[in-house]
């Protein structure tokens, strides 16, 4: 059962970058009341020590390390082998100094490709199969920051996304910007050949200032690089920004609007969404919920992991229990499989078929 309430309002997003469209914003309250289904799970042979990432793509599941020197693993999803290793730590021209988790990996023109931040040095397109045919790290794009407006642009971004080619989208946190009279966080639109914003989004509304950390969401770029999902980790919010029109979803999964500062006040630091995936037609979305678990000699209270399933439209679709505590999770881009670790480091594969 489908059930929405929606309120719309919008804000000029910036006064001294023009044209642009404002930011407009569309509360919606949920109701929803999701399917229940099950995916059938699969523990597979790939013995990897404390995976740090982990993305699937075409027919590779790449496994990331962060602690080892040569940071991805890359396993085939049809026989669990492994095909290679490469992004290797360093200084060289191809490696990376400081590097989190992948934000963005796409298909292009057939081809899977992830885009690697190699914070402060370089963005760049990383060709998966290129570099597996020669056992290293293969680009097929590179993007460096120095003048002075992208390498200011660039160190004071987080995640970085690659929206066309020259065309990259810089995460923006207010504090880290110079802004002082809130803590809106906002997309700058910047243009790598030509070397200058041409837009800015404000995709937050928020009253008040708040700390970046308590207020800290999961983004998710769609894979046609249209839309983004916001999974907020410690109050009950999702955002869906279609960035071509500005447009900024608010959904409140519990069907009651509230102020954010005042939330996250009174809610004792509560975990809500611990990180998403996405597909062009779902956001998968994990949390951990309490449960129970024993007899009559004892009983004991455990973790496990939910996945929450909504539309690009906002809908609450499907829930699922995973039955264990999950760590980290992908999708593949097919929509198949889920793919998951869970905190005895197993890697675990679970059947989609059950989705619509």
């Amino acid at each position: 059962m489908i059930g929405m309430m929606s309120l719309t309002s919008c804000r000029n997003a910036s006064k001294d970058l023009s044209p642009q469209k404002e930011s407009c914003f569309e509360v919606v309250l949920t109701t929803d009341t999701p399917s229940v289904i099950h995916f059938p799970r699969e523990v597979l042979p790939i013995d990897r020590i404390y995976p740090t990432d982990m993305i699937a793509i075409d027919t590779f599941l790449l496994i990331m390390q962060h602690h080892e020197t040569e940071i991805i693993k890359v396993f085939s999803t049809n026989t669990y082998q492994l095909l290679g290793a490469f992004l290797r730590k360093g200084g060289g021209p191809n490696e990376v100094v400081t590097f989190g988790r992948v934000s963005q990996w796409l298909m292009e023109e057939g081809e899977p490709k992830l885009v690697i931040q190699s914070y402060p040095n370089y963005l760049a397109v990383l060709n998966i199969r290129k570099s597996l045919e020669n056992q290293e790290t293969v680009y097929d794009r590179k993007y460096t920051f120095e003048t002075e407006e992208g390498k200011h642009l660039f160190l004071a971004s987080n995640s970085v996304y690659e929206l066309g080619q020259s065309e990259l989208m810089m995460t923006k946190d207010p504090g880290r910007s110079g802004i002082k009279d809130n803590s809106n966080c906002f997309w700058e639109m910047y243009n790598h050949a030509k070397d200058r914003v041409h837009r800015k989004l404000v995709y937050e509304n928020f009253t008040g200032l708040i700390a970046p950390l308590l207020k800290s969401s999961d983004r998710l770029l769609k894979p046609d690089r249209k839309k983004v999902a916001l999974l907020y980790g410690m109050v009950n919010l999702i955002g869906i920004v279609d960035l071509e029109e500005a447009h900024i979803k608010q959904i409140y999964p519990g069907g009651k609007k509230f102020d954010v500062q005042t939330e996250l006040a009174g809610n004792n630091h509560r975990s809500y969404f611990d990180e998403g995936e996405c597909t062009d037609q779902y956001l998968f979305a994990l949390s951990s919920k309490e449960i129970k678990v024993g007899n009559k000699e004892g009983v004991d209270n455990t973790r496990i992991a939910q996945i929450d399933i909504y539309d690009w439209d906002g809908h609450y679709r499907y829930k699922a229990d995973l039955d264990e505590p999950i760590r980290i999770f992908s999708v593949d881009n097919n929509q198949r499989y889920l793919y998951a670790v869970n905190t005895g480091d197993a890697i675990i594969r679970y059947d989609l078929s059950a989705l619509q």
